[in-house]
């Protein structure tokens, strides 16, 4: 009864924090991501001297080479509704995770009283966990980007996770006075080292890689808002759920 009740309420916190999620990306994300798209298949270039513009034709050639064969939405309302499906899938992953959570600690402290407060904070290590740790090390790149191998990302991606998890958890609920050193956790991933591109992050003319820098450091402050958003209403929405999968005294 109790796992039926988690996986209904994940759900509907997932719907909820999804729509959401979707509503601040197509408001200050998707425009950027759109605009990174054009300069890498060569609708936009900057103006530049003769010699720009014929690496500007050759860039769009093996841009459109590239793309063929890969599967893309037909329209913007086909990509918002794939965009709006795999946000509230993963909301819901991550409320499957985060509402079992928020019950073993209140059965662990059943003095706990559960209200705003709480939501706020675990909403913050969500969002320290799975977002601000892996791009402090491998911040999120726009089309176009030069990146380091995906499985070195993805590796990397997954011991900062682990890794700052493990030690908020520690400091949070261990029970030994040395709870706190658990924090030193946190730096391991970072002295390990995150893995970088060999070469340039944007090739082709100065002016255009000057451009996608600049929509690259937009890229980074936008889905930086927008995940925080996201984890926010998350952290709330757990919260509101979990008041009512275990009932409180008052």
């Amino acid at each position: 009864m109790l796992f039926r009740r988690i996986v209904l309420y994940a759900l509907l916190v997932g719907g909820v924090s999804g729509l959401l999620l979707t509503a601040v990306q197509f408001w200050q994300v998707i425009p950027i991501i759109q605009t990174a798209e054009q300069f890498e298949s060569g609708a936009i270039s900057p103006p530049a001297h003769e010699h720009a513009g014929q690496s500007a034709a050759a860039h769009e050639h093996a841009g459109h080479e590239h793309a063929a064969g890969t599967w893309q939405p037909s329209g913007p309302t086909e990509r918002t509704g794939f965009t709006l499906l795999a946000n509230v899938l993963i909301a819901a992953g991550l409320a499957l995770v985060m509402l079992p959570a928020i019950v073993a600690s209140l059965r662990a402290n059943a003095a706990t009283k559960l209200d705003w407060r709480h939501g706020l904070l675990w909403g913050a290590a969500g969002y320290a966990v799975f977002f601000l740790a892996p791009a402090l090390g491998v911040p999120p790149e726009i089309p176009g980007a030069a990146g380091a191998p995906l499985e070195a990302r993805q590796l990397w991606w997954l011991i900062a996770v682990m890794c700052t998890a493990a030690g908020l958890a520690g400091a949070a609920f261990g029970k030994s006075p040395w709870r706190w050193a658990a924090l030193g956790l946190l730096v391991v991933p970072h002295l390990v080292g995150a893995p970088h591109p060999p070469a340039e992050m944007f090739a082709g003319p100065p002016a255009a890689a000057d451009e996608l820098a600049a929509l690259a450091k937009q890229f980074i402050g936008a889905t930086a808002i927008a995940n925080a958003v996201f984890w926010l209403a998350l952290g709330f929405a757990s919260m509101w759920a979990v008041r009512r999968i275990v009932p409180q005294s008052k």
